[in-house]
């Protein structure tokens, strides 16, 4: 339970099996005793006040669930010299909920009250049991570790809340925090405080001086001899001593005793119980996330691969026999584990002779509980919460941003103000509203392009290409990612309505025709954000242009169509496989509109070439240099891997550049028109063919051989210059293309 910190990792070296096995004897004295220790302190933080008649077969519980959990995770765990405890995390609030459980029993019989108790405690162990099982079983460990670690950490510190008033209660024999403070004015008790805050101010002191495992049990030791041989100096007898509330008001006489399973079931009010179950499963809840930091701490430290799914199946049939019996639930000790791979026990036998001390120390538990003094026990619950407190709420504040470390606090204060149950509801709420506000600040829009700026992978002719110059900024390209939800749909809003602002606001600007809107990087919606994209839709109805959905994913259409957005059959809706498309389907609709339908398809080859180069006398002696080809949808007109020894210039209709991808699907790259250039960058550099050139429509392609350019470059220089003044400008056209892609996939 109370781990002492191990700071240097194991140092993995193989052992003697003789030191093995000594090492093993000394983990389990170590982890025995301070297990005896923390058993007494935690049964008497359960059973105090009016429960205080069940402490005997508090602690006898307590001891015998935690040598069930040392000796089944010893012999089930997939780390060989792992060594498990009873935590305190779990067990400061079912004390709460317990002493909330007594104060509405008051005027029930003792055994009631007591027989709950235990109902109780052994309920929110078999619902961990069930809950650790249930987890490891489905193999969803690791899901448990996207719990919010503000929240996770505000539990712990508030847990150390919960143990500072267990401490107060355990003196006072009163639960709640104004009624604790006010039985100090008792001088009895007003002693017995003032001895449990030294010995844990003590305790804080040594274990900050020390990380010896030894350290804890010596002071707790030391203190308790001290305080035996004090009292007959003081002329104290132990009655009295017991009477004055410093010695519990218990006999010693005897072994130990546990709870009859049939009295607890016939006694408890199951009706209590009932009403505990949500702190039950917020035991297990954070009992599940402490098991899985710690195998994560564990496999950090010694460098090992631990299943956490097998550890959740084996620690979980540990806590239901444990809850059977009706005690306390636990798991691995991170420090306990390693201080066990540091001495050498590298076995099982670490776990197992923890087992053994602790059933030893069953046959002295009624001794040792009628002599530990209340402050011992109380000093040592103390350190405890001021520890967890200042692990996790006064440390944080260095390791957690503001925000988050005000979570922290917000939480820990609800329980201390109003109760564990609202602070996990409030560290939930706020969580998850910190969450909201931090991702709906995210861009979702991944970029913006006007159609001037950004192209379709169409390769035209100039002239259609100098169009788009100027008309393509009827067109609005939005790429948008992320997951679309009513806290991020909003800023897809704000560009739509500055872009049809701007149109009626500047008169030299474009009126907008086309919003394209890519999903490629969508990850899913809800359907308050498609219910932001109908009001897109109307916007862009209003305006008279036409919204394409690109890359249209199939849960997002289905939140379309369940919000009325149907892409078939909504006359204002355009759907494309992806951005290429619809940016080809829009230029092409402009360029229609303007009457190149695509550039001048049909005008002569001359025309295409004075658009590239400019006017030329020699332009016609070029044309006539080519060989002219006619050729249907679908032939090959250039194979990848082949020689280069062509250069190709489309004069009507269209082709397509493609690969083959490993699967046998083509992947277009380009699509090229009337007047581009097609083959010349393998020509020049003398490479083979890297892709497929296929006619998409009936084409007419004009050919230059490399032949041909090479009889003219030894004939008519001039001739062959212009041919070469082609080429290069139209490779400085792709270049200037490339540049710009590349700009806009760096933005």
């Amino acid at each position: 339970m109370s781990d002492a910190p191990i700071r240097k990792p194991s140092t993995g070296h193989p052992a003697h099996p003789g030191r093995r096995l000594i090492a093993s004897a000394m983990i389990g004295l170590i982890a025995g005793i301070d297990n005896l220790g923390n058993g007494l302190a935690i049964a008497a933080l359960l059973f105090t006040g009016p429960l205080a008649a069940g402490l005997g077969a508090g602690v006898g519980v307590v001891l015998l669930s935690a040598a069930i959990l040392a000796l089944l995770v010893a012999l089930r765990s997939t780390q060989a010299n792992s060594v498990a405890l009873v935590q305190e995390t779990g067990v400061a609030i079912l004390a709460s909920t317990v002493a909330t459980m007594a104060a509405g029993l008051e005027s029930a019989p003792e055994g009631v009250r007591i027989a709950t108790a235990f109902a109780i405690l052994g309920g929110s162990t078999l619902v961990t049991g069930l809950l650790f099982w249930t987890v490891g079983r489905l193999r969803l460990g690791r899901l448990v570790r996207f719990f919010p670690y503000p929240v996770v950490a505000g539990f712990l510190a508030g847990s150390g809340w919960l143990l500072v008033e267990g401490a107060l209660a355990m003196v006072s024999g009163r639960h709640g925090l104004g009624a604790g403070i006010a039985e100090l004015a008792a001088p009895m008790v007003a002693v017995t405080a003032a001895a449990a805050v030294g010995l844990a101010g003590l305790l804080v002191l040594a274990m900050r001086r020390s990380d010896s495992p030894f350290t804890m049990p010596l002071v707790l030791l030391a203190t308790a001899l001290a305080f035996h041989a004090g009292l007959p100096l003081l002329g104290v007898t132990a009655e009295e001593a017991r009477g004055w509330g410093w010695l519990p008001g218990v006999d010693g006489g005897g072994g130990f005793s546990l709870p009859v399973p049939t009295e607890v079931l016939a006694l408890a009010d199951w009706g209590r119980v009932a009403a505990a179950l949500p702190a039950m499963v917020s035991v297990a809840v954070l009992g599940m996330l402490g098991l899985l930091l710690n195998v994560s701490g564990i496999e950090l430290a010694q460098g090992s691969d631990i299943d956490a799914d097998a550890e959740l199946r084996s620690t979980g049939a540990a806590n239901l026999l444990a809850g059977a019996l009706g005690g306390p639930s636990g798991y691995v000790g991170l420090g306990m584990t390693l201080l066990a791979g540091r001495m050498g026990a590298t076995g099982r036998g670490a776990g197992l002779a923890t087992a053994a001390v602790i059933l030893g120390g069953l046959g002295v538990a009624g001794w040792l509980v009628s002599v530990t003094p209340v402050f011992l026990t109380a000093g040592l619950i103390l350190f405890l919460g001021v520890e967890l407190l200042q692990e996790w709420l006064i440390d944080a504040r260095r390791r957690l941003p503001r925000t988050e470390w005000l979570i922290v606090l917000a939480v820990v204060l609800a329980i201390a103000g109003i109760g564990f149950m609202e602070g996990l509801a409030l560290g939930l709420a706020v969580s998850l509203a910190m969450f909201v506000y931090s991702y709906s600040r995210l861009p979702v829009i991944r970029g913006r392009h006007s159609g001037a700026e950004l192209r379709s992978r169409v390769d035209r002719s100039p002239a259609a290409s100098l169009h788009l110059t100027g008309a393509g900024a009827a067109i609005e390209a939005m790429q948008v990612q992320g997951y679309l939800f009513f806290g991020t749909a909003e800023q897809i809003v704000g560009p739509v309505r500055d872009r049809l602002d701007r149109t009626g606001g500047d008169a030299g600007a474009q009126p907008l025709r086309f919003l394209i809107i890519d999903f490629r990087h969508i990850k899913g919606m809800d359907s308050a954000a498609a219910g932001v994209f109908r009001r897109i839709r109307n916007l862009i109805e209003a305006a008279g242009a036409t919204l394409v959905l690109s890359a249209l994913p199939n849960a997002v259409e289905d939140a379309f169509r369940n919000c009325g957005l149907d892409p078939d059959r909504d006359p204002v809706l355009r759907r494309a496989p992806d951005l290429d498309h619809a940016l080809e389907s829009c230029e092409e609709a402009l360029l229609a509109g303007n009457g190149a339908d695509g550039g001048g398809a049909d005008a002569p080859l001359l025309r295409h070439l004075e658009a590239m180069t400019g006017p030329h006398p020699r332009l016609a002696d070029a044309v006539a240099a080519l060989d002219t080809l006619h050729l249907e949808p679908d032939e090959v007109l250039i194979r990848a891997g082949e020689a280069a020894s062509d250069v190709f210039i489309i004069g009507r209709g269209r082709v397509k550049v493609q690969i083959a991808l490993p699967d046998g699907r083509s992947l277009r790259l380009r699509t090229m028109t009337a007047g581009a250039v097609v083959g010349e960058i393998a020509l020049l550099l003398g490479q083979t063919r890297g892709a497929d050139v296929v006619v998409e429509t009936p084409a007419t392609i004009h050919r230059l051989t490399a032949a041909t350019l090479a009889r003219l470059e030894r004939e008519d220089p001039e001739l062959a210059l212009v041919l070469h003044r082609i080429l290069a400008t139209t490779l400085a056209q792709k270049v200037t293309l490339a540049n710009r892609l590349i700009e806009q996939a760096a933005v």
